[in-house]
């Protein structure tokens, strides 16, 4: 197992265990974006819009996309569903704007980072969401403590990857346990 420090769970990879098998959040693998005792704020990186594209967005939003970027479009949870916020590799950066998650992944939530992307003047690596997944201060902690998460471990290219069925089960895997061993009855010590 690796250590947690969980009064920054910046950066780390939260899973939805069984008890989250009913609603939105089922399955689903979530990049916490950013932690503090303010609440928390993270985007769920596997659930792709498939009825979306890129080029569509930039369409909507009048923007000149000089590139034909195939960049996944994925619901990234219930707040703010039409807000788009793009994680990505650490080679992009706007002051005011970008968010450092780790040391190698940031978060951009504007307009100018969907524009930059559509010229191909974006970071290497992206994720577009719609939408995030919030918590007010101590929720995302009670939910832990009631077991309706657990932690995950991906590197940056499988979170970047394309294969957003398996995100959950690698996650796992990586972090050392057998997705086939989760049981739907958790409990506390």
């Amino acid at each position: 197992m690796f250590k947690i420090d969980l009064n920054d769970l910046s950066g780390k990879i939260l899973l939805a265990t069984p008890a989250m098998n009913e609603g939105i959040f089922k399955d689903t693998v979530i990049f916490i974006c950013s932690h503090s005792e303010d609440g928390a704020m993270g985007i769920i990186i596997n659930k792709p819009l498939k009825a979306l594209s890129f080029s569509s967005i930039c369409t909507d939003l009048k923007i000149e996309d000089d590139v034909a970027l195939e960049l996944p479009i994925l619901f990234g949870g219930p707040v703010e569903k039409n807000r788009g916020v793009v994680l990505h590799s650490k080679d992009y950066n706007s002051e005011t704007e970008t968010i450092k998650c780790t040391s190698t992944l940031s978060m951009t939530a504007s307009f100018d980072i969907l524009s930059d992307l559509a010229k191909g003047l974006g970071p290497i690596n992206a994720l577009l969401a719609l939408g995030y997944a919030g918590w007010a201060p101590g929720q995302l902690e009670s939910e832990l403590a009631s077991n309706c998460w657990m932690f995950g471990k991906l590197d940056d290219e499988e979170i970047f990857s394309i294969n957003f069925e398996k995100k959950w089960s690698n996650s796992l895997k990586n972090s050392g346990v057998e997705p086939s061993k989760i049981s739907s009855n958790f409990g506390t010590a």
